[in-house]
């Protein structure tokens, strides 16, 4: 046997080894009990067994179960996601797990017979309360009712494609109102909006007001008083297929809606694509190009009310062949902001009747700007009236470099020959460089 050289390193070993035997002999390994569903779960003794493994929220389904742990003593309401009831009332189910919340894990069936509309309201408050994510998972969900979202609260599907998107959210069955909502109460705040990813809706024939998300309201009032409704700050939405089916319907609705971003999305059918009503700094497009299709009213709207409506952009966006048979039509884009700027866009189609590509109706700064324009009158191609109707008085109004896409357009439309906007401040309107025939039609004395 070899001899130790330091006895003290000897003693160390010897001991370091009994610890360890003593500590792999004195273990006992953890009992887990498996069971079929959180109905089952809720009937358990914990103290008898307190850690299960749950294999579905609902039987049969494998979706939102997990391992879960007795935890004695633990009490408030349980929220039947994450903590809930056992057979003694002395202690909480605690789901263990990272990451965000899954809408199955709060009973979700998502198997598009059971109504999940009323589940995924409760997994918003949930999820805002943990401070979580809220995802969706794979498969379709059948939603019959509005889903009320909570406040900075994100949700994610898997994943959006043009025909079959790999999250779907049928809300064929609804009788009206917005897919999702969240409308804030009175007062002079803002809150956080909720921000949606990466899914496809599915509208069926719910008459108006409806659509697919909405934050806010227009009824809600817009003064910086406690007499409207808060601010919404932030909203996003990105990467939303929404399906519209009827001529009333809007897809993406926001109101006094401040500072955000709805981008990559494709939105077709209804009576509008999206809709941006007293909101100042939102921007349409500027994380990526939305393909707003087959409206019957305006692809997309923008309207001031009081003093918000200001600094808005509509950015890079796909603007295709609304379908209005009414006579007249009025715009693609119907801009009644107080500032905007509309840039960068394609916009084509052919409407009968189509009175003009842009309408603005007037206030402080506008920037209309490379544009690629291809809209005609009827299948002829021949160009729309008008490519450009601005209402009127303006501050500042630049109208640079819109093209056609082998056409001529129609001239521009000033309606008013004020020389001031208030009888004040000069009127200042700018524009050169737009496609041949583009640059008529403006006020005289106008800078070219």
């Amino acid at each position: 046997m070899r001899a130790w050289r330091n006895p003290i390193c000897f003693f160390l070993f010897i001991g370091l080894a009994a610890g360890l035997a003593c500590s792999a002999a004195g273990a006992v390994p953890i009992s887990v009990s498996s069971i079929a569903s959180i109905g089952e779960m809720r009937a358990q003794a914990g103290e008898a067994s307190p850690v299960l493994q749950v294999l579905s929220y609902h039987p049969g389904l494998n979706r939102g179960g997990g391992l879960f742990v007795w935890t004695p003593g633990a009490a408030g309401t349980p929220d039947n996601c994450v903590s809930f009831a056992g057979k003694s009332p002395a202690g909480r189910w605690i789901r263990q797990w990272t990451g965000p919340l899954d809408a199955t894990m709060c009973g979700a069936y998502w198997d598009n017979v059971h109504d999940d509309a009323t589940v995924l309201t409760h997994a918003f408050a949930v999820a805002a309360a943990l401070h979580l994510t809220l995802t969706l998972p794979g498969g379709t969900a059948k939603v019959c009712s509005t889903v009320k979202a909570a406040p900075a609260v994100i949700v994610r599907g898997q994943g959006m494609a043009e025909d079959s998107s790999p999250t779907k959210i049928d809300a064929s069955c609804m009788k009206g109102g917005w897919v999702f909502e969240l409308t804030t109460p009175h007062g002079a705040t803002g809150v956080e909006a909720p921000k949606y990813y990466d899914m496809q809706i599915l509208l069926g024939s719910a008459p108006p007001p409806s659509g697919c998300i909405r934050w806010n309201t227009v009824e809600g009032g817009f003064t910086d008083s406690a007499a409207s409704q808060y601010f919404m700050m932030h909203p996003h939405a990105e990467r939303i297929n929404c399906g519209q089916a009827t001529r009333q319907q809007t897809g993406l609705q926001c109101s006094k809606c401040f500072d955000g971003d709805f981008s990559q999305n494709l939105i077709t059918g209804g009576a509008v694509g999206i809709a941006v009503e007293g909101s100042d700094v939102m921007c349409i497009g500027c994380a990526g190009p939305n393909r707003i299709a087959y409206t019957t009213d305006n692809l997309i709207r923008l309207v001031s009310h009081g003093t918000f409506g200001n600094m808005n952009r509509v950015v890079g966006n796909e603007l295709l062949y609304p379908t209005d048979s009414h006579a007249p039509y009025d715009s693609f884009i119907y801009d009644n902001a107080r500032s905007s700027t509309i840039v960068s866009n394609h916009i084509e189609g052919a409407v009968s009747g189509v009175q003009s590509v842009i309408h603005v109706l007037g206030g402080f700064s506008h920037t209309i700007a490379d544009n690629d324009i291809d809209v005609g009158v009827n299948t002829n191609n021949l160009a729309a009236p008008h490519w450009l109707i601005a209402n009127g008085p303006f501050v500042n109004f630049r109208a640079v470099n819109n093209g056609c896409a082998g056409c001529v357009l129609g001239p521009a439309l000033f309606t008013s020959r004020a020389t001031t906007y208030n009888g004040v401040v000069p009127q200042v309107i700018t524009h050169g460089g737009n496609a041949a025939n583009g640059d008529n039609g403006f006020p005289p004395g106008s800078n070219r």
